[in-house]
């Protein structure tokens, strides 16, 4: 806006200047001054005729007139201060330029930091959402976790109350006797089952997680597989104990 008014104020300038140089040189004031400079030389000229006297008296030299009544005003003096105005105002509009394209050259810089700090921001919201996403679908997954460590625990309990039950009922009616082991093992020992050495042990120990298993017996047992599947199946343990001393008896 400042350069825009800066070059319309040279350019009214430079036009009155023109005008000037117009009305000094050209116009009405010649026309007049050189009517009065006619009318002289005719009355100079009628005046040599009446008095018989020659006219070279009344020559005039109109060139040092003319000169110095329009030319005389713009003198080289004045021209060179005339474009060293001329030139001033042009130094001065440049420097105008030069400024407001600083300015618009730091309103471009400043509106790219500001896109920029715009797309950081868009990006870190869209991080940000990925992280909630993300935080969400773990939550839910932890939750589901806990919920099937839950149902296992409870199961586990279940079928410990189980085996607290069948221990008290077999300990004294089949000669049982058990041990709790750690890693949530049983071991289930009968004797009073060979005649000849009634204090003969038979031994397996029961590994109760989400489900049985029979992690060492003795003597061995052909079809223990079979049984602890159906253990597993029915979930009856008391059958499953009577079976095993019944299994170890035929050993004998």
């Amino acid at each position: 806006m400042m350069l825009g008014t800066e070059l319309q104020n040279l350019d009214g300038n430079l036009k009155q200047v023109q005008e000037a140089l117009l009305n000094k040189w050209t116009g009405d004031g010649l026309t007049k001054h050189l009517d009065e400079q006619k009318q002289k030389h005719a009355e100079c000229m009628a005046q040599a005729k009446g008095e018989g006297s020659s006219c070279s008296n009344c020559y005039i030299d109109w060139y040092p007139i003319i000169t110095a009544k329009f030319f005389h005003p713009l003198m080289p003096a004045d021209i060179s201060k005339l474009e060293d105005s001329v030139n001033s105002f042009k130094m001065q509009a440049e420097t105008n330029r030069q400024a407001f394209q600083e300015r618009i050259d730091l309103m471009q810089t400043a509106r790219q930091d500001i896109e920029k700090v715009k797309m950081q921001t868009e990006e870190m919201g869209q991080q940000e959402a990925e992280l909630r996403g993300m935080i969400g679908t773990s939550v839910k997954q932890i939750a589901k976790e806990k919920e099937l460590i839950q149902a296992q625990d409870k199961v586990t309990k279940q079928k410990m109350e189980e085996l607290q039950k069948a221990v008290g009922f077999f300990k004294d009616r089949l000669g049982l006797k058990f041990r709790k082991l750690d890693g949530g093992r049983l071991q289930f020992a009968f004797t009073v089952i060979d005649v000849k050495n009634p204090d003969r042990a038979f031994v397996f120990t029961l590994k109760v997680d989400s489900k049985y298993e029979v992690v060492d017996c003795d003597p061995k047992v052909a079809d223990l597989d079979d049984l602890v599947a159906k253990l597993n199946t029915t979930n009856n343990l008391s059958a499953f104990v009577q079976t095993m001393r019944k299994r170890f008896k035929q050993l004998v």
